[in-house]
């Protein structure tokens, strides 16, 4: 009973840093159990809606309509849904485009209103409806007639709704997608046909050879290249993987802290420790005691660290399945996260506590009673340093650092694990703006490319010709675009920034990291459409991140491929040209994906927020305990100080001012460490995707993450001076009187 209370008054009397540290486990067990959480329930939901709905396996357009798709399914045991898709202008410069309800493949899910009960009805993707302030219930006009929406649905085929499905970033003011009834297209003139496809056991090559016989197949989109379904499975590995990592780092670092306060509790304690032996207190009542200070600080930290993680799941789960426009089903604990959430904080620190505690107790009691005979020892590398010739303050700093180098690695540890959760926001950030505002607009140098269903020999009436199709290798699915050598549509530089002409063959840096492919190196292609296979020599490895691609001279493209001479099936130009839409297979516009980005960009700029004030108040948190020790394990200098004649401020020099290099080094290491492991993150949730996200971070971010952190120091500062005003030259005087 005693010792219970005793174990409450310490806390209370240390309440600030016991609360430093169980607040680091609040956070981590929130980080945990909301992110691992919401990431199985999001593969969860998707799996059960890729299955319930059918999703596609591929989809595919050919020159002339499928005139026998039920022989077709026959033979390969295939479900082909034949889907109707019109484009029409909702306003000025924004397109919705216009699906059939579909009865076999991508069936569409009503996530708010009601079910299509009437050609007059229909049913708008939720992200373009919230964008143009579209409410059910409500008429719209599309294409000279009028609808009602009935709803808002999601689509299994169009879960990212991107104009095309090699495109990366969405934008609802610009872009969406509706389900209506298939009559109403059918009585559209301007309505385009493609087919969608469930493979079940069914061979995709034997498929493509049977339509083949009797059509030609002009594109090919399997799943996993398709944007609009896979860009999501990598987004869900990104929200896992940093539910798994980063609150390990938290909870690295508020162990350490309980095992410091511990630490420098119990050697305070010492005298205590071998008078309760001396009492007749056994081992493991001593022992059993100081756990419970690691035990009521995890136990407490992760239950309510978990309670509010399932509080934060939901609006996670609900902020992802609207950008993604993936309906929310019922929400699942994930007993397993649960469990690991709660027990991990307490199977981390009580090993390593009782590891400490018994280090202490191998102390004779008659020692311990002694005050442990504790003799301050000169290391090795402090007697390498010739002190003799320095000024008091800076000899009295050196020592300072010597004596207590575990300390000073454990504040760079944190200032470190601080600067890599705030320079996180800023280099996603960085590494986006340079993908899209730097990278896509240099390579990209057209804003309008025209795809044609087949070849064409006619020289168009303005822009620049190429020709682009699917490819595969053992590996890889890949784009091989032909252009001819004096193309400037597409604009491509090495690595040393010269330009590359298009007389030679040039693989993106995408493609090549995907691959581990270099210069001079060859590589085995097959033709999607065709089944041509050819081998390249790849000549140049352009820095380029936007697809799988590979780019070729058009002459020698066509020959390889059994194209016309001189044919394309694409076009470039800078204006919109007038071209018969029976023989355009798509329409895309560069603007579009720029306008995507600024409107990406406006939510990261709060999370950019929400992630520099979280790390911010962990360095707070990291710097003020450590200080707030500093100061109470030299409580006796500091007095022997003040009655010497030093004021605070000088004292507060002495004592502490030598940490802030300590926190610059930790923020500099800080900054290749967050370069190297966002690397690797960025690497691991784009290797299912045909692009690759540029690890970027520019000088300002830098300055303004310097700052925060520099920042975070002062205010500990300021936290801590009361507490070394507090310091009485009596203590000083007394203890010289003992």
């Amino acid at each position: 009973m005693p010792l219970r209370k005793k174990l409450f008054r310490t806390i209370m009397e240390k309440k600030a840093q016991f609360f430093s540290a169980w607040f680091l486990i609040v956070i981590s067990s929130i980080v945990f159990y909301s992110f691992t959480a919401a990431g199985a329930n999001l593969i969860d939901h998707l799996q059960m809606f890729f299955k319930e709905n059918k999703v596609e396996e591929a989809q595919f357009i050919t020159q002339e309509p499928l005139k026998d798709i039920k022989g077709i399914e026959k033979q390969n045991g295939a479900e082909i849904e034949q889907r109707y898709v019109a484009d029409v202008p909702y306003s000025k410069d924004t397109t919705l485009r216009m699906l059939d309800a579909t009865d076999d493949v991508n069936l569409h899910s009503v996530v708010e209103g009601e079910n299509l009960s009437s050609e007059r009805d229909i049913l708008v993707d939720k992200g373009f409806a919230k964008a143009h302030d579209i409410s059910i219930g409500q008429e719209v006009e599309l294409g000279g007639e009028t609808f009602r929406v009935a709803g808002y649905m999601a689509i299994p085929d169009y879960i990212y709704p991107l104009k095309e499905e090699t495109g990366f970033l969405k934008n609802p003011d610009a872009f969406g997608v509706a389900v209506v009834k298939q009559s109403v297209l059918l009585k559209w003139e301007e309505h385009q046909v493609y087919y969608s496809v469930r493979l079940s056991d069914a061979s995709p090559e034997e498929l493509k050879k049977q339509v083949k016989q009797t059509n030609q197949i002009i594109k090919w989109t399997d799943k996993k290249d398709n944007n609009r379904i896979s860009f999501i499975k990598g987004d869900i590995a990104g929200v896992k993987k940093m539910g798994q990592f980063l609150p390990i780092g938290i909870l690295f670092i508020s162990m350490v802290i309980i095992l410091i306060l511990l630490w420098r509790l119990m050697k305070k304690e010492y005298v205590q420790i071998g008078t309760l032996y001396a009492l007749g207190y056994r081992k493991r009542g001593i022992i059993l005691h100081y756990l419970s200070y690691a035990g009521i600080l995890a136990i407490s930290g992760s239950v309510v660290g978990t309670i509010l993680g399932w509080v934060c799941l939901h609006p996670v789960l609900s902020t992802f399945a609207a950008y993604y426009n993936l309906p929310v089903l019922e929400v699942k604990p994930h007993v397993g996260y649960l469990l690991t959430s709660l027990l991990l904080p307490l199977v981390l620190f009580i090993p390593l506590t009782y590891y400490l505690v018994q280090r202490v107790l191998m102390i004779p009691p008659v020692s311990l009673i002694k005050g442990g005979e504790r003799k301050v020892k000169v290391s090795r590398l402090e007697r390498l340093f010739k002190l003799k010739n320095l000024p008091f303050r800076r000899k009295f700093a050196i020592r300072e650092i010597m004596r207590n180098l575990p300390r000073a690695l454990f504040l760079i540890i944190g200032v470190m694990f601080a600067s890599l959760l705030l320079l996180f926001g800023f280099v996603t950030k960085n590494s986006m703006e340079y993908l899209v505002t730097d990278n896509f607009q240099q390579v990209y140098d057209y804003e309008y490319s025209y795809l044609f269903k087949a070849p064409q020999t006619d020289h168009p009436e303005s822009g620049q010709i190429g020709a682009v199709a699917p490819f595969t290798t053992d590996k890889e699915s890949l784009s091989i675009t032909g252009l001819k050598p004096d193309n400037t549509a597409i604009r491509l530089e090495d690595s040393s920034g010269e330009k590359l002409k298009f007389n030679s063959v040039i693989m993106n840096k995408s493609l090549s990291d995907k691959l581990g492919i270099q210069e001079g190196d060859s590589i085995h292609v097959t033709n999607e459409l065709t089944d041509k296979s050819f081998t390249l020599t790849i000549d140049h490895i352009a820095v380029s991140y936007l697809g799988s691609m590979i780019y070729m001279p058009l002459d020698e493209f066509n020959r390889l491929n059994d194209y016309p001479s001189g044919s394309y099936t694409e076009i470039y130009s800078n204006k919109e040209l007038t071209l018969p839409k029976e023989k355009i297979v798509s329409t895309t516009k560069t603007s579009d994906t720029i306008d995507g980005f600024k409107e990406m960009i406006k939510p990261l700029n709060y999370g950019l927020a929400a992630i520099a004030f979280v790390a911010a108040i962990i360095a707070v948190i990291i710097i003020y305990i450590l200080i707030s020790l500093l100061i109470e394990e030299n409580s006796f200098k500091i007095s022997l100080m003040k009655v010497i004649g030093y004021r605070e401020k000088s004292i507060m020099n002495m004592m502490i001012g030598y940490n802030i290099w300590f926190i610059i080094l930790g923020f500099v290491i800080g900054i290749p460490v967050t370069l190297l492991s966002i690397s690797a993150f960025m690497n691991s949730i784009t290797s299912e995707m045909n692009v690759t996200i540029p690890v970027k971070l520019d000088w300002m971010s830098v300055l303004i993450s310097f700052i925060i952190i520099i920042a975070s120091y002062y205010v500990s500062l300021w936290l801590n001076h009361r507490k070394l005003k507090g310091i009485s030259m009596k203590e000083a005087i007394n203890r010289s009187s003992e």
